[in-house]
């Protein structure tokens, strides 16, 4: 099927080529930097990006440095400021900017005296709390894999099926990741088709930890703009193209998480254990009832 066919989600490597000359800028959504967890610089990340001819969401786990970094030497690639924020109960939520200046302040006013000693993982903040900070600024809310991951919570639409979470959580979503590339194929069109039935904005983004799986994923819209591009993510207008990262990439994915962490193991397994409670207390009275 071509990807500039009316359906808006499709599970094939993008041809980056051909998405421009229809007219679309593609941008992988969703990206993360050795300021986080991930080993991609952002020199090298500018240049892989400038040679694809694609636009990057950097979104590193609960900080902003890479976005302004990246800002300060966008080499005339699209740069759109985000972050993923790790929520107290587990999901995480994807944040995108119009500007790096209000993602700065954002984190400085709201993020920055929320972080715990292992700061990529979940931040003392509920998820109603970082969704409902956001509404001061000019931003698009998005669920992160909304279904992920595998043994715990990191995505919302999880956490409302095991009751987590209240239902409502996701009224105040814009929108939804529907190909993460670090999901599955079965997870991800769980969430394409979530989106599909209730009429929400789409992303998708590849994930990226190592710099290989770049443009992997991409949202593609017609417009070059940071505030063109979300403006059309907001109007429906996206179309998201890819699929899950090779067993390759994911291999080294899972190395240079595993690298970043070990420093936080105790604190690690900390929040582990407080995210997992609820869930096992839900379980149990599940099973009384």
């Amino acid at each position: 099927m071509s990807p500039y066919s009316h359906h808006p989600i499709h599970f094939s490597t993008p041809v980056l080529h051909e998405i421009r000359d229809r007219g679309y800028m593609p941008v992988d959504m969703h990206i993360h930097t050795r300021h986080s967890d991930a080993a991609i610089s952002i020199p090298s990340l500018l240049t892989r990006a400038k040679h694809l001819g694609t636009g990057v969401a950097i979104t590193d786990h609960n900080e902003i440095q890479g976005v302004i970094e990246a800002c300060q030497q966008s080499r005339g690639v699209l740069v759109i400021p985000g972050i993923e924020l790790s929520s107290h109960e587990g999901p995480h939520i994807l944040l995108y900017f119009y500007s790096a200046d209000e993602l700065v302040d954002y984190f400085i006013t709201h993020i920055r005296g929320t972080l715990r000693k292992s700061q990529y993982m979940a931040l003392q903040l509920s998820t109603e709390k970082i969704l409902e900070s956001a509404e001061d600024y000019h931003c698009v809310k998005v669920a992160a894999h909304p279904f992920g991951y595998f043994g715990i919570n990191r995505g919302i639409l999880k956490c409302i099926d095991n009751k987590t979470l209240p239902a409502g959580t996701i009224d105040h979503i814009d929108g939804i990741e529907v190909i993460c590339g670090g999901m599955s194929r079965d997870i991800n069109e769980k969430a394409a088709r979530y989106a599909g039935e209730h009429n929400f904005p789409i992303t998708g983004g590849s994930d990226a930890h190592v710099l290989p799986s770049v443009g992997s994923v991409v949202t593609c819209v017609r417009a070059d703009t940071e505030d063109g591009f979300l403006n059309g993510i907001l109007s429906k207008e996206s179309i998201v193209i890819g699929s899950t990262v090779s067993p390759l990439h994911k291999g080294m994915t899972a190395g240079v998480i595993a690298w970043n962490y070990i420093p936080y193991t105790v604190s690690s397994l900390q929040v582990h254990y407080e995210q997992n409670v609820p869930r096992l207390k839900q379980y149990l009275s599940d099973l009384i009832k």
